[in-house]
């Protein structure tokens, strides 16, 4: 049986203007209630970052002439100390939170003992009296430190620090090496077809030019030297026809010089590829910034272990025989040791104690053509970097079996030193 729709009609509700009103003036103080929980969230929640210059007075049983010398083991085990003497007073204390980091910079002589030099890093609330804060952080070293085990024997009471700000704490690590403002984003897979570095990450590789061509890689040592590999001037030997830029991009540069001279190892004699290391002495000192500054060079006594994870940069190609790259690359490699590298289906006994390999007996990791002289670094436990190798050869490029050959720079650090006084 056909029933028709029953239409049902609702009676429209209005609200009185004074509800609306009501309603709408609740709503506007809630929102301003919570607006003003947020600011107040924020300003009182967030931190201001302070630096400081602090010097404190230590005695060893170590002489100083054994950890004075800026990046020997020595200096780093001294330094890794200190800070964790710095670290443990803080922890210990009601700043635990706002404590971040102590880098030491360098040791100076005193008459009585060493004056050992470091930045502190502490963040604290934006509305706190920076003067109060200042006193906080001395009186938690000088009471803090009391209870500190050595060695070193620390003196408290000498403790002093100086507030700097962020350009002068910039201006403190770049001129110590082996810093980074930079930290990776990721990890490549390789150069050959790797990832791009960023501005600060690498600030000792540089670029070889000859005629104003990208030919080889190199790394900054100090404000005038670098270290490259000896065949990267077997045909090119004028100093005056190569420029070195720094930065991340070839062009355009972040600063570019001169070489005034080119020092080849006395022993390289192509086509061998032993002793396959070079200086070259700028025209000018770099000046350090955040994004130009030196590498560390390691003792020679030093000892790196295969299974070591290491990076390689370069502006090379990006598969065998290809043209160079504008912008830096970076790769993580593993030090493979020289046993397995000088098997048959490796290399076949052609690595010398002046070298070593790194990269992956897969392939896929590798330098290629325009990286060599380049630098391979690794970090210590202090995040400080120093210079393994320097690219050198190999079989192709990224080919299994076939990993990179790099001049192994601890075996020629003596070679360094003669040469440069570094």
């Amino acid at each position: 049986m056909y029933r028709p729709a029953v239409v049902r009609t609702r009676k429209r509700v209005c609200l009185e203007p004074w509800v609306i009103g009501l309603i709408t003036f609740i709503s506007l103080i809630v929102l301003a209630v919570c607006i003003g929980l947020i600011v107040h969230y924020v300003r009182y929640n967030q931190r201001k970052t302070y630096n400081y210059y602090s010097t404190l007075s230590f005695t060893s049983d170590k002489l100083y002439d054994e950890f004075g010398r800026e990046a020997s083991n020595n200096f780093t085990e001294m330094s890794q100390r200190l800070e964790s003497m710095v670290k443990n007073a803080f922890y210990k204390s009601p700043l635990r939170r706002e404590f971040v980091k102590s880098h030491v910079i360098k040791f100076s002589q005193e008459k009585h003992g060493v004056l050992a030099h470091m930045l502190l890093t502490c963040r604290f609330r934006s509305t706190e009296d920076p003067e109060t804060v200042n006193r906080i952080v001395q009186r938690v070293l000088h009471e803090k430190l009391q209870d500190a085990v050595g060695p070193p024997k620390v003196d408290p009471d000498s403790v002093e620090i100086i507030k700097i700000n962020k350009t002068e704490t910039d201006n403190y690590l770049n001129n110590c090496c082996g810093t980074r403002r930079s930290k990776p984003a990721r990890q490549s897979v390789r150069i050959v077809g790797g990832t791009e570095a960023e501005e600060g990450e690498w600030p000792w590789q540089t670029s070889l030019q000859w005629d104003g061509t990208h030919r080889c890689g190199a790394t900054l040592i100090n404000t005038k030297w670098l270290v490259s590999a000896a065949h990267c001037f077997r045909m090119y030997k004028d100093p005056a026809r190569w420029t070195a830029s720094f930065g991340v991009r070839i062009n355009p540069p972040k600063m570019k010089h001169g070489l005034r001279r080119i020092i080849v190892h006395e022993k390289y004699k192509y086509p061998s590829h032993d002793y396959d290391i070079a200086l070259a002495e700028l025209s000018s000192p770099v000046p350090y910034t955040n994004a130009v500054h030196r590498v560390c060079l390691p003792d020679a006594s030093h000892e790196f272990h295969p299974g070591d994870r290491m990076f390689v940069t370069g502006f090379g190609a990006l598969q065998n025989d290809g043209n160079s790259e504008n912008h830096l690359r970076q790769a993580e490699v593993t030090l493979i040791d020289t046993k397995t590298c000088n098997e048959p289906q490796a290399y076949d006994g052609a690595i010398t104690p002046r070298m070593l390999c790194a990269g992956s007996l897969k392939g896929k990791r590798d330098a290629c053509q325009g990286d060599s002289g380049g630098p391979l670094v690794v970090s210590d436990a202090r995040d400080i970097w120093y210079l393994v190798g320097i690219v050198s050869w190999g079989d192709e490029c990224a080919k299994p079996n076939k990993p990179g050959v790099y001049t192994r720079v601890t075996a020629l650090r003596d070679w360094i030193t003669s040469k440069t006084g570094i």
